[in-house]
């Protein structure tokens, strides 16, 4: 918010509505002139038109009370129905805080403020027999600062309404996964002006939905492109939201939505730091432990700083099964090395001969030096070279790239595989 301070000029510049600008602006001239009774008037104007202009917006966005509102207003204003036009003003800012959510409970009470002083500046009412009401300037400044803040800056959707809108948008199949694409979209949503208790009301939605309710990639990355923009636009409102929110949220959560919650902090760091330390540590005996039917995570989990410790704990305890259900299509140097390593240990020929399928699924990705190993150690292990599956464990690491053919022949001859070599 700017403070009592801030240049009046500047306040202005902040108002939506063009129509709206011309009333504030005229109040300020009063201001600005010494002609502070006529400020405070002139500033009841601009809020009144505001709110006018508010609920038509509304009203051509499908609002039905807004537009039940409107009619009101017009049918009042063309017969001349002085009785209800005031009874209209009377109840225009109490519908604006309940029905419609376009101020808040504090912002109701400065604005009824206003709307107090400009009844005592344009009736004749007097404090006694021969003194008329002589607001002070700072009175004047003081509402016109509460108009432009409270009212006059934001866009017509705040409350319930408001939210609802970006929550279609972020649900919508066409919601872009690019941060900076989706803080385009924002642009021209509520949030691009949004009250703080919309944006933290919209984050706490956003958290909630992805880590308890997401429903596959697309999805998952909608959200947390979205609040990855809402970071991006609104930082101090996203830090204090996840900050004041996020271990509540977490602590409330089902241990089997976990996982969501790795992924989410993958997305953004952020959100690690703001967790209080005995979930942190909750998270990290969670991928220590990590759940076979989440076993496709531990790749990513072993590049991240905050879990590569635990994650690589729970590789070094993931067996060839697990390996073969649920990483068959892993990439990561590490999950290959616990491969080969599972492999060349065999105890059986049973074992080594188990073994294989999945040494071979992954052979095309190994490395140089874990080719050399592969073929160095299993000419030591004799459940290996005794089992039938090594011939075709040694025709598929043939076709890995990494070693010329002239390079696999002369290491398969110095291990005393000299009946694998093809000339």
């Amino acid at each position: 918010m700017a403070s009592l301070l801030s240049d009046l000029d500047e306040l202005v510049l902040k108002c939506r509505d063009q129509k709206t600008k011309e009333y504030i602006k005229e109040a300020i001239s009063c201001y600005q002139a010494g002609a502070f009774r006529s400020a405070i008037i002139s500033t009841w104007i601009a809020v009144f038109f505001d709110i006018l202009e508010k609920l038509k917006e509304l009203s051509l966005a499908g609002d039905k009370e807004a537009e039940k509102k409107i009619k009101c207003f017009e049918n009042a204003r063309s017969l001349d129905d002085f009785t209800e036009l005031l009874k209209f003003e009377r109840s225009l800012l109490d519908e604006c805080k309940n029905k419609f959510e376009l101020i808040s409970s504090v912002e109701l009470l400065d604005l009824e403020r206003l709307r107090e002083d400009r009844n005592r500046c344009a009736h004749p009412s007097i404090k006694s027999d021969d003194e008329a009401f002589s607001p002070p300037a700072e009175l004047a400044r003081m509402h016109i600062r509460s108009a432009i803040e409270h009212l006059l800056q934001h866009p017509p959707a705040q409350g319930k309404y408001a939210l609802g809108i970006l929550i279609s948008l972020v649900d919508s199949e066409y919601f872009p996964s690019n941060i900076k694409q989706a803080i385009i979209a924002f642009e021209n949503s509520p949030l691009k002006k949004a009250r703080n208790s919309l944006t933290r009301n919209f984050i706490i939605i956003l958290l909630k939905k992805f880590i308890n309710n997401t429903k596959g990639y697309i999805e998952a990355s909608k959200i947390s492109t979205a609040l990855n923009a809402i970071e991006a636009i609104h930082l101090e409102q996203f830090n204090n939201t996840l900050k004041d929110k996020l271990s509540s949220i977490v602590r409330a959560t089902e241990d089997k939505y976990l996982d969501n919650l790795t992924i989410l902090i993958r997305k953004n760091k952020s959100f690690w730091s703001h967790l209080e330390a005995d979930l942190q540590q909750k998270l990290k005996s969670y991928v220590e432990k990590l759940p076979k039917e989440s076993l496709d995570t531990i790749d990513m989990l072993l590049l991240m700083e905050e879990f590569q410790d635990v994650a690589q704990i729970r590789l070094q305890n993931t067996t060839m099964k697990e390996i073969s259900d649920h990483l068959i299509f892993a990439s990561s140097p590490k999950i290959n090395d616990r491969i080969i390593d599972l492999y060349l240990n065999s105890e059986t020929f049973e074992i080594a001969n188990s073994c294989a399928p999945t040494v071979m699924i992954h052979a095309r990705k190994y490395t140089k030096e874990q080719i050399q190993k592969i073929i160095e150690s299993c000419a030591k292990n004799n459940q290996i070279t005794g089992s039938y599956t090594l011939a075709n464990v040694i025709e598929e690491l043939r076709k890995n790239k990494s070693l010329t053919y002239l390079e696999f022949n002369d290491l398969l001859l110095k291990a005393g595989f000299s009946k694998f070599i093809k000339i």
